[in-house]
């Protein structure tokens, strides 16, 4: 055996050379592997007879000199003439096995249906069929909200962007698999028919769904395969280029480019809208990468995240809503106290007949959830679970206490002496007032401002009865729809532990979505 050394910069020389190797040398190349794609699935196009013995007899040695077996009980044969079927007996190999023909109108090849060319109507309905099948078997799971739409995502609408570009789909039957997305996930309670279309095809970070639409992800892979095309002079790609198989558009964008415009529109068109664009309007002022932490992290339940969705895009109906939209009742006036108008705002934050209770329930699982991470912090007595019970009034150690809704002892008249929690360091004789709100989204910033007045006179009187170097009032205020400040993660510092702003908005969610169904029943 000798060696027989070359040096190959195409697929195109490596076949050409190896053809030309002597009987008895082994082949030795140096290959550029960016030129060079070997595959599981291959498929052979010749002009004639010959040319395809040649190409088969080629690719066999090819496999058995890379140790590659040639499957032969896997392959098949088609013959056409002038568009119709050729019966033959198949092709022998050089080493003896036999490829049989194709015996069906049709074959698959990488999962899509051919004959003469691509079946696209039958392709289209059996992946149309397949992605309505798993789309149903996603929302009937019991995942979490979030980690359905990741399903989709990844299980689902990955049909749509492998054949996309390939497959020749038209607008309407996309938008219609997205009509019907939509309608599963109703069906499912995983989306209000009067929410926002727009915000469920937005990314999460930015306030939306983060589902990806079949239309969308269709577009947008052919607009990435269009650019790759448009824009690499490989030799086979130049040909497809020139043979117009694949739409080339001189506005194709680069791939990040293209998602980032569409997404733009997207949250651009939900911002305008009178009704469901109102709470991304009114984030002005607030912190607009952490109140969108609970669709990111919080795991709520899809009907839920849903639920909670509606209501910030005013699309709940309210007796406001039915009485100034629908036209369908008499008056507007909240069911609950009678005295104001019953939009989402009132129901969430602004009912009396809601306060003592419910609200109050929602404000004090805050509460016990900041209570317990501080004494997980200074080693003090605490439940396995924060919501297991109700904190003791009093809780100390050598060191540190912690008293939970206590009435401070003043020399004087001061209205506001009964703050949420208060810390006590015994060794740097410093004190914190923590004082939680779960106030409308709008006046997150104003009720900020407001707890650090309502306490400035206790604390100012506890400095001076205690003898103390230093008292902080920390506010702590989460909207009843999520929204947050862009000071909240410096009170957080301020307090000393580290707490998951998702949790916190989480906990006060899950209160609002109480609220909501004891109202409305939704």
């Amino acid at each position: 055996m000798r060696n027989w050394n070359v040096d190959l910069t195409s697929c195109g020389e490596f076949l050409d050379i190896l053809r030309k190797v002597p009987t008895g040398y082994t082949l030795k190349c140096g290959l550029k592997l960016n030129h060079l794609l070997f595959m599981d699935d291959l498929k052979i196009y010749g002009k004639n007879e010959r040319e395809i013995n040649g190409l088969v007899s080629t690719v066999e040695i090819f496999s058995n000199n890379i140790g590659m077996e040639f499957g032969a009980k896997k392959c098949g044969t088609l013959i056409l003439k002038r568009g119709k079927v050729v019966k033959t007996d198949g092709l022998e190999l050089p080493s003896g096995n036999k490829i049989k023909e194709v015996e069906d109108e049709v074959y698959k090849y990488l999962g899509i249906t051919e004959f003469d060319k691509i079946k696209d109507s039958e392709v289209r309905e059996s992946f149309r069929k397949e992605y309505l099948r798993r789309a149903k078997a996603i929302m009937k799971s019991r995942l979490h909200g979030r980690n359905k739409i990741m399903a989709m995502n990844t299980w689902a609408v990955s049909l749509m962007r492998y054949g996309a570009g390939i497959i020749k789909w038209n607008v309407a039957e996309l938008d219609e698999m997205d009509r019907k997305t939509r309608k599963i996930m109703t069906m499912n309670k995983e989306f209000h028919p009067k929410s926002d279309v727009d915000r469920l095809y937005v990314t999460r970070s930015k306030g939306g769904r983060g589902l990806i639409g079949c239309k969308s992800c269709v577009v947008t892979e052919e607009n990435s395969l269009g650019w790759y095309v448009r824009n690499h002079d490989e030799p086979l790609l130049v040909a497809v280029k020139g043979s117009n198989t694949i739409p080339l558009c001189q506005e194709s964008m680069k791939p990040n480019e293209f998602k980032k415009l569409k997404q733009e529109e997207r949250i651009n068109t939900w911002k305008d809208k009178a009704m469901h664009g109102q709470y991304l309007r009114e984030m002005e002022g607030k912190d607009k990468v952490n109140t969108w932490r609970w669709l990111q992290k919080s795991d709520l339940k899809g009907c839920t995240e849903a639920l909670i969705c509606n209501a910030q895009e005013q699309a709940l109906r309210t007796n406001y809503t039915k009485f100034k939209i629908d036209k369908t009742i008499d008056s507007p006036f909240c069911r609950m106290c009678g005295n104001k108008n019953e939009t989402v705002t009132h129901i969430i934050s602004e009912c009396s007949m809601l306060a003592q209770r419910e609200y109050k329930r929602r404000h004090d699982n805050v509460a016990k959830y900041v209570h317990w991470r501080l004494c997980e912090k200074y080693e003090l007595d605490k439940a396995n679970k924060w919501y297991d019970r109700k904190p003791d009034g009093v809780i100390e150690n050598t060191n540190y206490k912690i008293l939970w809704d206590v009435m401070i002892q003043c020399d004087r008249e001061i209205e506001a002496r009964r703050p949420d929690i208060v810390v006590v360091d015994k060794q740097k004789r410093e004190v914190k007032i923590i004082d939680i709100a779960i106030p409308g989204d709008v006046r997150v910033c104003e009720k900020e401002i407001e707890k650090i007045d309502k306490y400035k006179p206790l604390k100012d009187e506890i400095a001076r009865l205690w003898q103390l170097q230093k008292v902080t009032v920390i506010p702590v205020v989460v909207g009843a729809l999520g929204a947050i400040t862009n000071r909240l993660g410096k009170f957080m510092q301020e307090i000393g532990i580290e707490i998951c702003i998702e949790h916190v908005q989480k906990t006060a969610l899950l209160g609002t979505a109480r609220v909501l169904r004891l109202v409305l029943g939704s």
